[in-house]
């Protein structure tokens, strides 16, 4: 065994993987390998569509079974929140129900981000 410049002494083995570097690394000059195109028909065995399908930004997300319903006064819009959702943005609020009827509730609208007078609701539905 030999020492290293600042180390305890290391084995032959931690030696050679250290001398290993890059001998896995094509060098710079060296042309890429020539890839033969498949024939073109149905891909048999695999998913022809699946990296499009995961990278497409769609997601198929379930509606929670209650949620907050948000109607904004400002922008018209209607937001449905789930529960962390909703507990987000109902933190900082005002509730006036006696003082104004339609829109009762001040808190910052999930869709247009401003704050406005919204209604509030919740909304329920079955499992399943």
């Amino acid at each position: 065994m030999s020492a290293g410049p600042s180390g305890p002494p290391r084995s032959p083995r931690a030696q050679q993987r250290a001398s290993a570097g890059f001998d896995r690394l094509r060098p710079r000059g060296s042309r890429p390998p020539v890839v033969t195109p498949s024939p073109s028909g149905p891909a048999m065995g695999r998913d022809a569509h699946g990296k499009r399908a995961l990278y497409s930004g769609l997601r198929p997300t379930t509606p929670p079974n209650t949620s907050l319903r948000v109607e904004c006064s400002r922008c018209g819009q209607t937001s449905l929140l789930g529960a962390w959702q909703a507990l987000r943005v109902l933190t900082p609020s005002v509730h006036l129900p006696l003082v104004r009827l339609r829109h009762p509730s001040l808190l910052r609208c999930p869709t247009c981000r401003r704050m406005s007078w919204v209604r509030l609701g919740l909304h329920l539905r079955p499992a399943g």
